[in-house]
């Protein structure tokens, strides 16, 4: 009998985000400090973050990727199931790889440090993602969610050669909001 949880099991119909409408006026909110007219939603899940956009008018341009295609079936906007080959003033990652999906954090945290890597080279300005804090993990959440210290969001970015602008510590409890400056980052 196969026990792990898949990408499903977190994930049980296409609407579902695990986040409320407050908490994405909270999570969202700080894009408004950030100029951009272009923003890929990586893990865009059924694109809240366009109709943050579409709600605070923004007049930007958006597109979705999400491996859930039922989710994206909910879009009004160009989706992908694949990273673009076309760049971004703005590249988000909210909630992305944030499930231990499959029971196997080591694995997940790998695939986080691969999509931002390679979102690294379609963002023309920011990066932004979110991660779980892991000193907020406790019982069942430890088993469930990838979490990660202060430290180690730090080193994640660094490695991939971002510079960091700004970790927002105190918008959402359970998170960290980073967002990275990509114009002042390095070739890695």
């Amino acid at each position: 009998m196969d026990n792990s949880r898949g990408i499903n099991y977190f994930y049980r119909t296409p609407e579902w985000t695990g986040y409320d409408d407050e908490q994405y006026q909270s999570r969202f909110g700080i894009l408004t400090s950030l100029e951009f007219s272009s923003v890929l939603d990586v893990g865009s899940g059924p694109c809240n973050l366009l109709k943050w956009i579409n709600k605070n008018k923004l007049g930007v341009t958006y597109e979705a990727l999400d491996i859930r295609e039922d989710s994206l079936k909910l879009c009004p906007c160009k989706t992908h199931t694949r990273l673009p080959d076309q760049k971004f003033d703005l590249v988000c990652l909210y909630g992305t790889i944030s499930y231990n999906i499959d029971d196997d954090k080591a694995k997940n945290k790998q695939l986080l440090f691969d999509l931002l890597q390679a979102c690294k080279e379609i963002a023309e300005k920011w990066l932004v993602v979110t991660v779980m804090k892991e000193e907020v993990l406790i019982g069942l959440e430890k088993l469930l969610l990838v979490g990660y210290t202060r430290l180690q969001v730090e080193q994640l970015v660094s490695s991939i050669g971002l510079t960091i602008e700004t970790v927002h510590s105190e918008v959402d409890l359970g998170e960290y909001i980073v967002v990275c400056d990509v114009q002042k980052s390095t070739t890695k």
